[in-house]
């Protein structure tokens, strides 16, 4: 994620014009009445003492009312079964607008691999044996209702919204896509097409250089997590026939699950199910690939300081990320390191944002984010700055490191990140998407059925004592740091702030400059 700054923003120009010919027409027109030498003015009175104004009162403004404990908040029920094909699905009932949301998801995704993954989710709406793109738009599009897809980093998601009366043309529509796709080879030459201009557009991002070479640095090599850039010609070596496989491969009813929300419940969507995706075959389980993810089994730390630094000459800023690998979604710290890394850094209310962007006027915006993984995340502080202000920044940076390590949270905002955390929850879960979402997110990443339901009640129980604790076990002092700008002047930078870091440079297609390979 870039982070937004001052050069983001577009510039908003005024312009106006300031007309006094009005005035100045009334005075010069008027006729002269006579030409005669006006009498002398008198002069003017003795200034006198200017009489003294009564001061308005002081207002007074009363302490605001103390807050209030959390009202309770119950996460709604969902209903779920299993279809004779093994398709597990998932109901959200909420009737208030006869609308209904399909979220398909099927258990595979760019770590399977990641160029036949992306462009087999594309090419879903490119056509299937029996319909065509255009037919399939008109029908969706006649009713208002939309379809989509598009892979992930572990799963593909084929979704469906239209309205309750419309349900059945939308799932079908979607089994048909999930089903019978035809893969039309020139859609194929056009997606790549694509491809290939949006890697030239990422390379020439510095936000996506600085974030693609922190994951590439932070994570073994070939970790699905952290992979390079990909190359022209490995876009261009995709085929139809890959695609089929990987189709045939993981597009199974027992690897999946679809989550209905809004106006269904569990009895109408059984029966539309079995008439839409009940022909959906399975699969043997011994015949899916294992997770990729299940051969990284260790993940080594940094443990001297080295400065990954892009260079690239056209660069106004320097783009900065600072962090370290750090722990699975599923867990048991993961609400505790939540609350650390809100006091530190998640809004504009954290350590970061009030220090270095108002006090020190050093950025435009600097935040800190924990990175959600079924293999360990990534904790990564986000941010720009002038490149002469780099050595500054990394002092900056480094000290709120330390502080939240060593220190625990004041009272204030300590209780004051407990209170946002549990009084915001209610508000993401207010819509029957938004709960389909937190439903998305328990399966996953694998976590306990109840994780809702008790959510409040563990970010209650969290101490200032713990967000010391996870601190220095998930902020490390010795971090990765990457670094995007002009080298010259960068580096510079870095000695100053940094003595002891080693300095390994890059090109924008985050190769080394040196030629040695990462390790």
């Amino acid at each position: 994620m870039t982070i937004s700054a001052l050069s983001d923003a577009p510039h908003l120009v005024r312009s106006g014009r300031w007309i006094l010919a009005a005035a100045l027409l009334a005075t010069g027109c008027k006729k002269q009445a006579d030409t005669a030498t006006p009498e002398p003015a008198a002069p003017p009175p003795a200034e006198q003492p200017a009489p003294e104004q009564a001061k308005a009162p002081e207002r007074e403004y009363p302490d605001p009312p103390p807050p209030s404990d959390p009202k309770p908040v119950n996460f709604p029920e969902v209903q779920e079964f299993r279809m004779d094909n093994g398709l597990k699905v998932y109901v959200v009932e909420n009737h208030e607008v006869p609308v209904v949301s399909a979220r398909l998801v099927i258990k595979a995704g760019t770590m399977d691999d990641e160029h036949v993954a992306e462009f087999t989710a594309d090419m879903l709406g490119e056509g299937t044996k029996s319909r065509s793109k255009a037919k399939i738009d008109e029908a969706i599009e006649f009713v208002g209702g939309s379809l989509w897809a598009g892979a992930g980093v572990h799963a593909t998601t084929v979704s469906a919204r239209a309205l309750k009366k419309d349900l059945k043309l939308a799932l079908t529509l979607m089994a048909d896509e999930i089903m019978n796709p035809a893969f039309p080879a020139d859609s194929l030459e056009k997606l790549k097409k694509q491809a290939k201009t949006s890697l030239d557009s990422a390379k020439a991002d510095p936000g996506t250089l600085a974030s693609t070479l922190f994951d590439m640095v932070a994570y073994p090599e070939g970790h699905p997590y952290g992979r390079p850039f990909p190359k022209p010609e490995d876009i261009d070596k995709v085929t139809v026939d890959d695609l089929k496989k990987f189709h045939a491969t993981f597009y199974r009813s027992n690897n999946a699950y679809l989550i209905l929300s809004g106006d269904i419940t569990k009895e109408d969507a059984q029966p539309l199910l079995k008439r839409t995706l009940g022909k959906w075959k399975p699969v043997d389980p011994k015949d899916l690939p294992p997770n990729p993810l299940n051969k990284f089994t260790k993940y080594d730390l940094p443990q001297d300081l080295v400065v990954h630094l892009v260079d690239r000459p056209g660069s106004a800023q320097a783009e900065i990320r600072v962090g370290n690998l750090a722990l699975a979604r599923n867990h048991p710290d993961w609400i505790k390191l939540e609350v650390a890394n809100a006091i530190l850094g998640e809004g504009s209310n954290g350590r970061l944002f009030m220090d270095i962007r108002e006090e020190r006027g050093l950025t435009y915006g600097i935040y800190s984010h924990v990175a959600s993984g079924q293999a360990p995340g990534t904790f990564v502080i986000s941010t720009r700055t002038k490149t002469k202000k780099t050595a500054d920044m990394m002092t900056a940076i480094f000290e709120h490191i330390d502080k939240i390590r060593d220190e625990k949270p004041t009272e204030e905002e300590f209780s004051t990140v407990q209170r946002k955390l549990t009084g915001k929850f209610p508000l993401e879960i207010e819509t029957a998407d938004q709960v389909a979402g937190k439903v998305r997110t328990i399966l996953e990443y694998n976590l306990p059925k109840d994780y809702y339901r008790t959510y409040r009640d563990n970010v209650a129980a969290v101490t200032p004592e713990d967000v010391r604790t996870v601190a220095r076990k998930y902020i490390h002092a010795v971090p990765h740091i990457v670094i995007v700008g002009k080298a010259k002047k960068i580096e510079k930078q870095i000695k100053k702030a940094l003595p002891t870091a080693k300095i390994v440079k890059y090109n924008t297609d985050l190769e080394r400059i040196d030629g040695a390979k990462k390790g």
